[in-house]
């Protein structure tokens, strides 16, 4: 594990440290990729090992919640395209049921797809990925799969290829947690996983969950408020009130957004109400662990001024359970640090969406 989590911080330490040395734009970028990579690697490692001690402690969350299927997949399909490198490699989402509302853990289900695709990618150098699911009536379970032409699987690794700190091949980084992690999610979603492999070939991983069905959610439509109804504004008018009390987290999130918006900064949650008040803000990214008033207690207050001004959690409460508990508290979108500046522009950028029209 020492030796995981040392790998990809040497790279960040390496290369943040050399960063301002080049003048060379090619070089920085390459430099920043790195960094990139490796701060992606070292997130899915901590995470890993936080869930690991969270199954150890029997504390592993699960929320159940009515979602629709195909947008889970299409959304993995997205993620997963970004993460092929290799033009050689081919992923593809085959067909599913036009509609498929089920209850179940999203997030968890998602983590598990999102782990099998990430190994898929990981061993496959050359051909296909395709991925998918199918309902299988007899059993009333959902079969969910990931088919790759890689390498494949030794005979001699297939019973303990779901075991913890196992790894296919050891110079590839991971922690050997993942499948382990999956096999204890899938089981407690009630389902089985498996394998199917023939070495040289490629291997399809397999699960199964029960199929609870589950009502069509109905759009939700949200009434806008008068000093945002129906504005055409131009983008650098916008106007985004920060919630943060750390000072470093407060200038990242300035440095990625101050050159398309306005910010205004608060230090407290309580700052943050009487900011809100003063300046009408467009959107508002609040932190939870505030001082003065908390995250959710600010959110609460600047509900009374404005039932449906967007308010977008970006927190380090990065856990399931947190992440129901700020939707459940007023927050229309959640967001866990560390924060990627691609997606933070893009929440923003979907957020005001909703509720202005950009010119």
């Amino acid at each position: 594990m020492s030796h995981e989590i040392r790998t990809p911080l040497n790279a960040i330490v390496g290369f943040s440290s050399i960063l301002e040395a080049t003048d060379d734009i090619e070089e920085k970028r390459e430099y920043i990729s790195l960094i990139e990579t490796n701060n992606a690697l070292l997130l899915q490692l901590i995470s890993d090992i936080l869930d690991l001690s969270k199954i150890e402690a029997g504390t592993l969350e699960f929320i159940y919640r009515t979602f629709e299927l195909n947008e889970l997949m299409r959304s993995q399909e997205s993620i997963m395209q970004l993460k092929l490198v290799n033009g050689g490699v081919k992923l593809k989402l085959e067909s599913t049921l036009p509609e498929c509302w089920i209850c179940s853990d999203k997030n968890r289900l998602s983590q598990v797809l999102s782990n099998l695709l990430n190994n898929a990618i990981k061993f496959t150098c050359n051909g296909e990925i395709t991925f998918g699911y199918k309902l299988q009536e007899q059993e009333n379970t959902l079969y969910f799969y990931v088919k790759d032409t890689g390498k494949g699987i030794p005979p001699e690794m297939k019973n303990t290829i779901f075991g913890r700190f196992v790894k296919l091949d050891s110079f590839v980084q991971g922690t050997g947690l993942g499948l382990s992690i999956c096999q204890v999610i899938v089981e407690h979603l009630g389902g089985k996983i498996g394998v199917d492999s023939v070495e040289g070939e490629g291997s399809t991983f397999w699960f199964t969950i029960p199929y609870k069905a589950a009502e069509r959610l109905n759009d939700e439509t949200r009434v806008l408020d008068n000093f945002m109804e129906e504005i055409i504004i131009p983008k650098e008018q916008i106007k985004i009130l920060v919630a943060e009390d750390n000072p470093g987290s407060y200038k990242l999130i300035r440095s990625i957004l101050q050159n398309e918006y306005q910010i205004i900064h608060a230090y407290d949650g309580r700052e943050a109400v009487e900011l809100f008040k003063i300046h009408t803000p467009h959107l508002v990214l609040m932190d939870i662990g505030l001082p003065e008033l908390n995250g959710c207690e600010a959110t609460n207050e600047i509900r009374k001024i404005s039932p449906h001004v967007p308010i977008v959690a970006v927190t380090a409460f990065a856990y399931t359970t947190d992440e129901q508990y700020a939707l459940e508290n007023g927050f229309d979108k959640y967001m866990a640090k560390p924060i990627n500046a691609e997606r933070l522009k893009q929440e923003v950028l979907n957020a005001l969406k909703k509720y202005v029209m950009l010119v």
